[in-house]
């Protein structure tokens, strides 16, 4: 399967019209609707649903859809890495959860950038199970984490930066006049937490009973407002809530401190290019610093 022909039933997807999908591709009308139509076939599925002039995606489509552009995505990044083969250029992609981390990550970005003006970033904030999803996938180079992670089919690098965990609560909150938190009065609060699962059984592992869990979130920011409309208290690591503060929310620590480990990780058996090489060395410089 050409990605040509990909391309073609992306641009189909996107616009709903063969028409207009045509001209902007620069190819003929009858031509893409043949296209589309070999496509289909050659899949034996329906990926479109023709309403008059409407091209409207069927469930099997909208799968075909997100796979279509995996497998774009993966014929441009090869591209990149060929280029990258003999030189320091190309494309380095990180995901990266909200984390103090991210003060590091940004201090080896602009250091590289010094000694590889070439290489370019393309940054992916998420939580751990996405980024390492796509990682999986060939999507990602590196990923930056917080502990735990299930980690077997990685190699990584266990950061000397930790963070640590703790609460958000509203400024008019009693709990927000407290310098920290003890497991105890953690236990019976309604608490929203990090929807993994590993992690809510580490939490669950330090008071050996069941949390008042009232939801679950992947990244803080959506999460905050919900906090300050009084639905419960955010636990999060206190740098994902320094990287995005927000006014009338105060972050307050569990004592004695639960500090939580970064890692640095990437497939196993994965070939780096020499960008990505060069880009973990001066990572590993910049940590033991």
């Amino acid at each position: 399967m050409e990605t040509r022909v990909l391309e073609y039933f992306l641009k189909v997807a996107q616009l709903g019209n063969v028409s207009k999908a045509a001209r902007q591709l620069h190819v003929t009308q009858p031509n893409l609707s043949r296209q589309i139509q070999k496509l289909e076939k050659d899949l034996n599925v329906q990926l479109f649903e023709r309403q008059s002039r409407l091209m409207v995606l069927t469930s099997a489509g909208k799968i075909f859809q997100e796979r279509a552009k995996q497998i774009i995505d993966l014929s441009v990044k090869a591209q990149r890495d060929v280029l990258q083969e003999n030189d320091l250029r190309g494309e380095i992609a990180i995901g990266c959860v909200e984390s103090k981390i991210v003060q590091l990550l940004s201090q080896a970005i602009v250091n590289f950038q010094e000694i590889a003006p070439n290489v370019k970033f393309s940054l992916y904030d998420a939580d751990c199970d996405d980024i390492r999803e796509k990682i999986d996938n060939g999507l990602l180079d590196l990923g930056f984490l917080l502990a735990p992670v299930e980690a077997a089919k990685y190699e990584q690098l266990k950061l000397g930066m930790k963070d640590y965990w703790g609460i958000v609560v509203p400024d008019n909150s009693s709990w927000a006049q407290k310098k920290g938190l003890s497991l105890t009065e953690l236990a019976d609060l309604p608490l929203i937490v990090p929807r993994r699962t590993i992690v809510k059984e580490e939490i669950v592992s330090w008071l050996n009973h069941e949390l008042n869990i009232v939801g679950s979130q992947n990244l803080l920011s959506n999460t905050l407002p919900l906090v300050m409309a009084g639905w419960g208290y955010a636990m999060c690591s206190a740098g994902s809530f320094v990287e995005r503060p927000a006014a009338g929310l105060t972050f307050v620590p569990i004592q004695p401190a639960k500090e939580i480990d970064h890692l640095l990780i990437w497939r196993k058996n994965f070939v780096m290019t020499p960008a990505v090489k060069a880009f973990v060395k001066s990572i590993k410089e910049i940590d033991c610093m």
